[in-house]
């Protein structure tokens, strides 16, 4: 008799674990990234932290800009080597054969071989993850806009399911401690697209400029947190930073792989999509593309929340590092 209460507790148990996992999973955020990796390095370390964060569930990966395929080609690697091909590759808009310092990393990688799948048209592979979800999806904007305007030009009625995160614009930096707003290169590569980024009526638009994001670099204790565990054991640490030491030796332009990162732009994006954004400063500010593809200020501009600043007199940014060294 006692063994049969057990048994029955036992299968309740598992029934309850069954149903809580099976919430969570549901639960998980539907994740779309758009990037243009192979350039800089930071894109590389936007998906590695996407690929650990069991708040998503990324539903593909969309190269963007310039020579998309061998963007693809790239991120296919990647994702291959870590083991995670359930997650499809999208080509999104091809306009040259450029890619970047990254691009020798993979080229010889042979796309078709990806065991996952592989969409040529990988725009119209996002219209309809969009239109076919039953939960708003994030779209991670870490690139030029190209993929996302032609997004909006084929089905503009995606923007009541899509929730947009960009690292995007600039407010007051300039890069170069101007205080009157430049053209940042993700807004002003595609003027027009990004234009219709801003004025879209998205569920919501959060973006980091490079006022917080270009100072967004991993050092000391949290550096060597990672590379200790740069092992077999951890491919998603040890595939990026393979990556990254091979950027660097081949052109890449900043950042010293025994000691810290590069800058770190588009990962900041990232933590924003699953975060309650604690570490940054957020203001809600009415934002236009300009005819140059600056970010300015405007009473004509939708509102979009902005990480303006790392909160808590400057340590939001050493928060942000412990929380990405803890993935």
């Amino acid at each position: 008799k006692r063994k049969g209460k057990q048994m029955k507790l036992t299968c309740t148990l598992v029934v309850v674990l069954a149903v809580f996992t099976t919430a969570i999973l549901s639960a998980s955020i539907p994740v779309i990234i758009d990037t243009d990796i192979g350039n800089d390095c930071d894109d590389s370390w936007a998906i590695a932290l996407a690929v650990s964060s069991p708040e998503f569930d990324v539903k593909m990966i969309l190269s963007a800009t310039y020579n998309t395929y061998g963007r693809a080609q790239i991120i296919a690697k990647y994702l291959q080597e870590i083991g995670r091909t359930e997650i499809p590759v999208g080509i999104g808009i091809s306009q040259n054969d450029f890619v970047g310092p990254l691009f020798g990393w993979a080229q010889d990688y042979n796309l078709s071989s990806y065991p996952g799948k592989v969409y040529k048209d990988g725009v119209q592979a996002a219209i309809d993850i969009i239109s076919n979800s039953s939960t708003p999806v994030t779209v991670i904007a870490i690139a030029p806009t190209t993929n996302i305007g032609e997004m909006l030009n084929r089905n503009p009625a995606i923007v009541k399911n899509v929730n947009i995160v960009a690292m995007s614009g600039d407010i007051h930096s300039c890069m170069i401690n101007s205080t009157e707003p430049c053209p940042e290169f993700n807004a002003a590569t595609n003027i027009t697209a990004s234009q219709a980024m801003y004025a879209a009526d998205w569920l919501s638009i959060k973006t980091t400029p490079i006022d917080t994001c270009g100072i967004a670099i991993l050092s000391g204790a949290n550096y060597q947190l990672l590379l200790a565990s740069n092992t077999s054991s951890n491919p998603v640490v040890q595939v990026l930073l393979e990556e990254y030491v091979y950027w660097r030796s081949h052109g890449g332009w900043a950042g010293n792989p025994t000691t810290n990162s590069s800058v770190l732009f588009d990962t900041v994006a990232v933590y924003m999509s699953y975060s309650d954004c604690s570490f940054c400063d957020m203001q809600e500010l009415n934002l236009v593309i300009d005819s140059l593809g600056a970010t300015v200020k405007s009473n004509n501009g939708k509102p979009v929340d902005v990480c303006l600043s790392w909160a808590y007199n400057g340590n939001g940014l050493e928060g942000w590092a412990d929380e990405l060294t803890s993935r």
